[in-house]
């Protein structure tokens, strides 16, 4: 397909989007380069900021006892308390993924914030390896370590870093005061530690201070580009709308706080009404986000409850179906979510010690909030409601419903088929999930990075490296950007029941090719039938591709052998065509060879920077009229040649 004129890419853009966006983002670059970001904040006056805030230590959120977070934190003590150790040596884990030692500086020249938008300085280093420790992740371990253990160098350990940060990112000078969002996500953190820390008489007022002033500094960050949150429609917005709720609930003492509550509110609730969908999906297309905006809105929840208000209901709808939702697709006895969309590693309030990867606090918290009922029953997914007051409504039977899924809890399949109504993550119509055991076996590759040189700028997004077919090496839709798809693949399911799913997408009619896709469920596994449709008598070649997990093999022609779990994939093609099998580990073959470039095959990234080996698996062949390719999961015992 020939590349589109940046012409049409700015109309088409502009179509999708929606003018509300486009105008909003254009205000943005005004106030960019007219300077008026440059004077909007103004830094205050330290002194005076301290007079304002000094008499200020309202309590946002209720008095927890320690007996009643010890009671579901239960082993999860010993690993917190060790994260904490680990912080005051300043030991940390980005994304829940890469150790790395905590590192507040902003890798940039303290110019105006502005000025390194608008180009002045270009930065070579992935911004989001900067902004995530200057998120303040580490506070929450350190207040809850502190709150658990009395331990006075936790408190020790935290004054040091905030003062870091404050030396080294003076106000809105260099990298870590670019977002308005950063500044939110810092908000709630500041917010909860000093919720922690003006508990205990050991606390010096003057700690209690500077966590107040850097709140105040932070929140008279985020009005002036508003604009920019509008314009992206997703969860900047909320995490904004969030944080100025939080600093003018915290700080209503000071004469700015009185405005930020009420925008901060009035935001929130026409962002969640915009954002979730009426069956309860979220607008990003993608499971981490939809975790992060839940976890917001829990937050949002329990501070405006304990303030004496309450969500509208409409609000409160959106997001009981939104709960609905996240819980219907997940994996219920590993907490896992398929990694569906854009994975950026966020975790945006980690109140409880469990894997990055385990969704069940925040749904916990969640149906408690929204639905009034719990969905799990009591454990250490219970953490974060204790943390926030939200109490147990009792456990009620709640299956997961899911028309897009087959399968039991134990063994299950998906099928992703959406109708396109805001702008895509990944271009992964018709990709299929297969979980076993909870184990995720056929994988959906998730992010790596979104800054970084090529390939891998925001590359697992392509059609190519999801479980589904492609054509002639192109993605259902037509990529211009980072983050930006033109000509939108859409989705319909055209039967579904207990036992099978068949769909098709229309990305590929514009070469004449219709996808349609069948998931079954039989007895001892999965089949898979792909139809590719063809309009004309043009050749094309057609790769059927799948992602699975590192796992030892052995092949036979065009059957493959699992031992751990035992289970074997067979591909077929109803004309006998000549098929090529090629088998790809971490960017190089293993299996079969091409000319093509590997690089971005076999590779699974379960959180942001960190990609670990997997085997993708591609059966390829030509073919000028239309066909049908078969692939068999089998999870019954069969050995065969070692590779």
């Amino acid at each position: 397909m020939q590349k589109p004129g940046r012409l049409k890419v700015l109309l088409e853009t502009s179509s999708l989007l929606g003018w509300k966006s486009v105008s909003n983002y254009s205000l943005y670059k005004i106030g960019l380069s007219s300077g008026y970001f440059k004077s909007h904040p103004k830094p205050e006056n330290k002194a005076a900021l301290q007079a304002a805030l000094s008499g200020s230590k309202k309590t946002i959120l209720p008095v927890i006892p320690r007996e009643e977070i010890e009671k579901s934190i239960g082993s999860g003590t010993v690993r917190l308390i060790r994260a904490a150790d680990d912080l005051i040596d300043g030991k940390t884990i980005l994304f829940e993924g890469l150790p790395a030692q905590l590192d507040l500086a902003p890798h940039t020249p303290l110019l105006h914030w502005s000025e390194i938008e608008r180009g002045k300085y270009h930065l070579e280093e992935d911004i989001k390896l900067i902004w995530e420790p200057a998120r303040f992740s580490w506070a929450f371990t350190l207040a809850r370590a502190f709150h658990l253990s009395g331990d006075a160098r936790y408190v020790d350990a935290f004054q040091k870093y905030l003062d870091a940060f404050n030396m080294q990112n003076p106000a809105y000078l260099g990298a870590n005061w670019t977002s308005g969002q950063e500044a939110a996500l810092r908000i709630i953190a500041l917010s909860f530690a000093h919720h922690i820390f003006s508990q205990s008489s050991s606390v010096t007022n003057r700690l209690l201070l500077d966590v107040r002033v850097a709140i105040a500094e932070n929140a008279a960050r985020i009005p002036p580009t508003l604009c920019y949150a509008r314009s992206q429609r997703n969860n900047h917005l909320i995490s904004e709308a969030v944080g100025l709720y939080t600093a003018g609930l915290l700080l209503e003492g000071c004469a700015p706080a009185r405005k930020w509550k009420p925008i901060g509110w009035k935001l929130f609730n026409e962002a969640i009404l915009d954002q979730i969908a009426a069956d309860g999906t979220y607008i990003q297309h993608s499971a981490n986000y939809h975790r992060l905006m839940l976890d917001e809105a829990i937050w949002m929840t329990a501070l405006a409850e304990y303030a004496g208000e309450a969500l509208p209901d409409a609000v409160h709808q959106k997001l009981a179906v939104s709960t609905e939702y996240l819980y219907a697709i997940l994996d219920p006895d590993s907490g896992q979510a398929p990694n569906l969309g854009h994975q950026d590693g966020s975790n945006v309030l980690p109140l409880a010690e469990a894997d990055h990867l385990d969704y069940r606090s925040t749904l916990q918290a969640a149906g408690r909030a929204f639905l009034k009922k719990d969905l799990f029953p009591a454990g250490t997914w219970d953490e974060k409601s204790a943390w926030l007051g939200i109490k147990t409504q009792g456990k009620e039977a709640h299956p997961a419903i899911d028309p897009l899924r087959v399968g039991s809890n134990k063994d299950w399949a998906s099928m992703r088929v959406v109708q396109f109504h805001t702008r895509p993550a990944h271009a992964d119509q018709l990709h299929v999930e297969i979980w076993h055991n909870s184990q995720n076996l056929a994988l959906d590759a998730g992010t790596y990075r979104y800054n970084a040189p090529d390939p891998w700028r925001n590359a697992l997004r392509t059609t190519r490296v999801h479980n589904t077919l492609s054509v002639d090496g192109l993605d259902q839709m037509l990529p211009t950007s980072r983050f930006m798809w033109l000509d939108w693949a859409n989705a319909q399911v055209l039967s579904s029941d207990a036992n099978a799913i068949c769909a098709q997408h229309d990305g590929y009619q514009k070469i004449g090719i219709t996808h349609r896709r069948t998931l079954r469920s039989i007895e001892n596994g999965w089949e898979i039938e792909d139809k590719a449709l063809f309009s004309d008598r043009h050749r094309h070649h057609i790769t059927l591709h799948w992602l699975l997990p590192d796992l030892p093999f052995t092949l036979n022609t065009d059957n493959i052998y699992f031992s751990e779990p035992e289970f074997s994939l067979r591909f077929s093609n109803d004309h006998n065509l000549p098929a090529t099998l090629q088998i790809i580990r971490a960017g190089a073959f293993i299996y079969g060879q091409s000319n093509m470039d590997a690089t971005i095959y076999g590779w699974f990234s379960p959180t942001y920077a960190v990609k670990q080996a997997a085997l993708s698996i591609l059966y390829t062949l030509e073919a000028e009229r239309s066909l049908t390719f078969l692939t068999e999961w089998n999870f019954s015992k069969k050995k065969s040649r070692t590779v």
